[in-house]
């Protein structure tokens, strides 16, 4: 027998594993009612004790990738979420490592291990979809977050490859930082826009929000074109700035979700452009600490994951979960506004890497950043 035999029927063999390993109650997961293209904000949330059911189920969260604070706090929210419900037997966690290969792997391990509901961040967008349809057909609650919808091309089908997604309108995250700089700038000036790893969905759907909203200004102008690839690593977005600042000689806003960008420009000694990123407190603090910087954070909604957990062990329980799945964003900061509501949140008590938008609290945030 070849290699290559030894790896097909290997392949059936696990596929056929894990469909033997499908929870009993599998054909809950499909006559549920999820609400998937329901619209709303955070106020429709509803406390996960509505959802938790009678039966024990195991859950898991699989990562795409792990590397950074945003991971660590969303993690953590999702093991706070989880432990609300008594019948939830065993909490799990993966880490893709940033590896499409590892990431199917894992899933394809949490459904041997008959996990009967998966929330997961699908870095590897289209790549991952094939192992999540696989286990949505063994009967798992699969249930992406933070995807973009699908006007946004994100892969995979509801009720094919994922009982539901839930997501903020990522294109609409896009519109929103666009005007916000169109108007702070006066319809003109020359912007960066940073993403996250390459080919992400999220990223992918911002272009087209902001994409459409500059097309009305020809005076602004994206430098690169594209977003610049981050990995959402500060350090990298830093690095990566510093040669944009030798490449353009003149930088008027940009969109972040780091503050490596802002670092970039201050170890230049250069005034920081006006900036409009995601909630994180070393954005606040450094914009408290240097007057005249004109910023605006969005809410970076590490708490998505508990959304996403409360529709996954809907269907798990076969019980319908009706809140929104589609989530506008609030801004949650602009030092260009006189609502109150907007002032900067800089908490110097706290880590720069903790996030004032989470809904974890602030000791809980310090333990899941390793007790900074």
């Amino acid at each position: 027998m070849s290699s290559m035999q030894k790896l097909m029927l290997g392949a059936a063999a696990l596929s056929m594993a894990a469909v033997l390993a499908a929870p009993s109650f599998a054909a809950d997961i499909t006559k549920v009612d999820l609400a998937p293209n329901k619209k709303g904000t955070v106020a429709d949330f509803q406390p996960m004790s509505k959802f938790c059911g009678n039966k024990k189920i195991k859950v898991a969260l699989s990562d795409g990738w792990g590397g950074n604070y945003w991971r660590h706090i969303t993690r953590a929210e999702f093991e706070d979420e989880a432990a609300k419900c008594k019948n939830i037997t065993e909490t799990k966690y993966t880490d893709g490592e940033f590896k499409p290969e590892k990431q199917i792997a894992d899933i394809e391990g949490l459904v041997a291990q008959h996990y009967d509901v998966i929330v997961t961040f699908l870095d590897g967008g289209a790549a991952i979809t094939k192992a999540t349809r696989e286990a949505t057909q063994a009967g798992v609650a699969v249930v992406p977050y933070d995807t973009g919808t699908p006007a946004d091309n994100f892969p995979g089908k509801i009720g094919r490859d994922y009982v539901d997604r839930v997501t903020e309108d990522q294109v609409v995250v896009g519109q929103q930082f666009a005007m916000w700089l169109a108007r702070t700038l006066h319809d003109q000036g020359n912007v960066l826009i940073f993403g996250g790893t390459p080919g992400n969905p999220m990223t992918g759907a911002q272009v087209t929000g902001w994409a459409a909203v500059f097309k009305k200004y020809p005076n602004i102008h994206v430098l690169e074109g594209q977003p610049v690839p981050t990995n959402w690593d500060p350090a990298l977005a830093q690095q990566k700035t510093a040669a944009l600042i030798a490449k353009y000689p003149e930088i008027d806003g940009i969109y972040s979700e780091t503050t490596g960008p802002i670092r970039a420009f201050l170890a230049a000694g250069k005034p920081v452009p006006t900036y409009v990123g995601q909630s994180l407190m070393d954005l606040s603090c450094l914009t408290a600490d240097h007057p005249g910087f004109k910023m605006a954070s969005m809410d970076a909604h590490t708490w998505m994951v508990r959304l996403a957990l409360r529709k996954a062990v809907a269907a798990a329980e076969g019980v319908n979960n009706l809140e929104p799945s589609l989530i506008t964003l609030p801004f949650t900061e602009d030092n260009t506004s006189n609502n109150p509501k907007l002032a900067i949140k800089c908490d110097k008590q706290m880590p720069a890497d903790s996030i004032p938008s989470s809904m974890l609290s602030k000791t809980e945030q310090l333990t899941a950043l390793g007790g900074k």
